[in-house]
């Protein structure tokens, strides 16, 4: 869909609006969608976390605020709620909002960062009461944890993720930025990222990096799509100077489950909004591309691309798009334009494209 096809648009367009003359140029962008409608940060201020983290120096909550201080830094603004919320005992830091990162700056620097001794750490029941709060959110939502991994009372922590994980299904992730220095706290937190399907798990000093930060971020909050526009710009000769026309046609990338090829209500609205701009010029033929990521083998990979190009174009042509300006190819796993290395790579792969017939 994102080839700069400059010369055949243009081809097109002319054709469409041969009585007027007209100019067609195109170019692609990238855009973030979120991922998900709200999140939490979630800190640890139980009393092991005033201990040093590793060989750093830093107490384990100075180096985990900042770790999230360092991300809220990166985390783009697209519309969706934020809280800030700490446990054992539950305190809200900054209440439930559209995310800007300067009020959530001003609720990770009210986070206390001298903790008291000699308390136990009811890990477990930190997440009942988080539960109590996300019972009522709506949509999907992200929780991102900061520990140490340490509990020693209470309920099991996993048990009770486990639990969440069964009441929220796929509309919750929980991720995990660890100060862990110890084997157990390590593999406590590793555990609990495992409970959703989504989960990410990254130590607090990695995300130091900025490449490790970014792609923490992007895992977490947001995706990346490439949209091709198509600018047609009409001008129509008069007696008087030329007076410039402007329409722009759009189309989007249409993404897939992992070994899905059916059409799903998600997609619709992309759909209707391609039929639409097919139906806004007759002679453009386009060519709709399926594909896959790298996962299983290569010929099942193409015969998957192949049923996931059909279910487009046959959506189109249910929709009053005529067939015979839809070709269907499948390309297989041969045309990645994503790192198929990495989870979100493989889902942006699974993909079909709209794009102009050569």
């Amino acid at each position: 869909m994102h080839n700069r096809k400059v010369v055949l648009i243009l081809t097109v367009a002319l054709a469409a609006l041969l009585a007027f003359g007209s100019l067609a140029l195109a170019e692609s962008h990238i855009i973030l969608k979120p991922k998900v409608d709200a999140f939490a940060y979630f800190v640890d201020t139980s009393p092991s976390m005033s201990q040093t983290y590793g060989s750093t120096g830093t107490p384990k909550i100075i180096a985990g605020l900042n770790a999230l201080k360092r991300l809220n830094n990166v985390v783009p603004e697209l519309g969706y709620d934020s809280a800030l919320y700490a446990m054992p005992d539950f305190a809200t830091y900054s209440p439930k909002s559209m995310f800007t990162r300067a009020a959530m700056a001003k609720g990770l620097a009210s986070v206390p960062s001298e903790l008291p001794f000699f308390q136990s750490t009811p890990m477990g029941k930190g997440f009942a009461d988080l539960d109590k709060v996300l019972k009522g959110w709506d949509g999907k939502f992200a929780v991102i944890f900061v520990s140490d991994g340490l509990t020693n009372s209470g309920r099991n922590p996993s048990l009770i993720v486990s639990d969440m994980a069964k009441k929220y299904g796929d509309r919750f992730c929980l991720h995990i930025i660890s100060v862990a220095d110890t084997a157990s706290g390590k593999a406590t937190l590793k555990r609990l990222a495992s409970k959703t399907p989504c989960g990410v798990y990254v130590d607090a000093n990695a995300l130091a990096d900025k490449a490790v930060l970014d792609k923490f971020a992007q895992d977490v909050f947001y995706t990346q799509e490439e949209e091709l526009i198509v600018e047609v710009v009409e001008k129509v000769i008069i007696a008087a100077p030329v007076v410039p026309v402007q329409e722009k046609i759009v189309f989007r990338n249409f993404n897939f489950g992992f070994d899905k090829y059916k059409i799903t209500d998600e997609m619709i609205p992309a759909l209707t909004e391609a039929a639409t701009m097919l139906e806004e010029f007759p002679n453009l033929n386009v060519m709709v591309g399926g594909h896959t990521d790298s996962s299983g083998s290569e010929a099942y990979n193409q015969g998957l691309s192949e049923r996931r190009a059909k279910s487009v174009a046959d959506w189109l042509a249910a929709n009053g798009i005529a067939p015979e300006r839809l070709q269907v190819k499948g390309y297989g796993e041969m045309n990645p334009k994503y790192d198929n290395k990495t989870k979100e790579g493989r889902k942006l792969n699974r993909r079909v494209e709209i794009d102009v017939e050569d």
